[in-house]
């Protein structure tokens, strides 16, 4: 049964608490950081997986009036790597 929209989730909230008292138990940072010493790719895998994922899309809508025919033939082709001033070939065209 899903909780209300708004509600803490009682078991997830209880499993952090749980690491917390065994992190603190297990002796907190400094035994950590002795741990990540000697395991240094697993503290990062752990530390990456840790970090928030945030992502800013910005979209730019245009007329194709106003696309050059290089952003055009971008647009024909799906590429969008095209260098600046490139013109596509005639294979990619087709």
């Amino acid at each position: 049964m899903a909780t209300r929209k708004g509600i803490p989730n009682k078991i997830g909230a209880q499993v952090k608490e749980n690491v917390v008292a065994v992190f603190n138990r297990l002796g907190g940072t400094a035994e950590m950081a002795n741990w990540a010493q000697r395991h240094k790719t697993e503290f990062y895998r752990l530390y990456a997986r840790l970090l928030p994922t945030e992502s800013v899309t910005e979209i730019i809508r245009k007329d194709a009036t106003e696309l050059s025919d290089n952003e055009l033939a971008n647009i024909a082709t799906g590429s969008s790597t095209g260098a600046a001033g490139e013109t596509p070939s005639e294979a990619q065209l087709n």
